[in-house]
């Protein structure tokens, strides 16, 4: 299932202004705007249910979370099982009668979905003219994100020789949001975008790169030398918690940047803590984004990760 881009983008603005409210803890307001625009992103039906499951089960109301997961089910929506086994909002109606019933038909279609789940082409930006190629920098994107978005984000890395190459998960938790949870899924993922390039192109230094989950998976990927061995990692607000980071059998140098306000940097801090050849950034008043001046800062950080000049 394929959103416009137009249907894309208003989706993005709603949840944004979903979260905001969620984050303030008004709940029935962020309630009443799902509610008003909803109807015109059936696209994201899914998605939506489970956003609404959460605010219900927030403001109290753990009936009318699972009335709404049960109706959007009636629609043809589906969730991974730990979607709904997982989410800490959700905790209140696990309890109820019928929950178990929307799990076991969120994971037949799941696993379904799963099955029949193919990447697109991996985006793939090169230097432009002569320039001499330095590297091959492997892009992962953040959940609920796809390689197109990645490679807007890390373009600047072309300007300064390296191949960008942008993959897309198959890992499915809805109908249409991609993420990294498995690493086993997330190598072959990578190894099957590497397998569309040309020979000169594999045989380059790599540096992993990521935002969020996308961070992590090539963290993940950075310190098990699978599918490729990585010389280097640059992330940005990786989900990576410290046992990840534990007994790692390759010590890669790196960056990781994290804003002071983004929830995971507790997490982050300790886990990156674990690697001495990783170092960390914090970006004051930055919440779990990209840093304003990204594209400066990236060419820095990979020759930091490359360990250049």
């Amino acid at each position: 299932m394929t959103p416009s881009r137009s249907e894309g983008d208003r989706y993005g603005v709603l949840t944004e202004r979903v979260m905001a409210l969620y984050e303030q803890g008004e709940y029935v307001a962020a309630l009443a705007l799902l509610r008003a625009e909803r109807a015109t992103l059936p696209t994201y039906r899914s998605d939506l249910a489970h956003l609404a499951a959460c605010l219900h089960a927030r403001a109290g109301d753990p009936a009318a979370a699972l009335a709404d997961l049960r109706g959007a089910a009636v629609e043809g929506a589906w969730w991974h099982p730990r979607l709904l086994l997982e989410d800490d909002d959700l905790t209140p109606v696990r309890a109820l009668p019928g929950f178990d019933r929307v799990v076991t038909e969120a994971a037949a279609r799941s696993a379904t979905a799963q099955a029949e789940a193919r990447a697109r082409p991996p985006v793939v930006r090169r230097p432009a003219g002569d320039r001499p190629v330095r590297a091959l920098l492997l892009v992962l994107h953040g959940a609920g994100q796809d390689a197109a978005q990645a490679a807007a984000h890390w373009t600047a890395a072309v300007g300064h020789g390296l191949v960008l190459v942008a993959v897309e998960s198959t890992q499915l938790s809805t109908p249409t949001y991609r993420s990294w949870p498995d690493p086993e899924a997330s190598a072959a993922d990578v190894a099957a975008a590497l397998a569309t390039l040309p020979d000169p192109d594999r045989r380059l230094p790599v540096v992993a790169g990521g935002f969020s989950t996308g961070g992590r998976a090539a963290l993940l990927c950075a310190l098990s030398g699978q599918p490729v061995p990585v010389a280097g990692v640059v992330a940005v607000a990786p989900a990576v918690w410290p046992d990840q980071t534990a007994g790692a059998s390759h010590r890669p140098r790196g960056v990781v940047v994290i804003g002071s306000q983004d929830d995971l940097l507790p997490t982050t801090r300790e886990a990156v803590g674990r690697l001495p050849d990783v170092r960390l950034e914090v970006v004051d008043g930055l919440g779990h984004d990209y840093p304003g001046d990204f594209d400066h800062w990236l060419p820095a950080a990979i020759d930091d990760a490359l360990g250049q000049p």
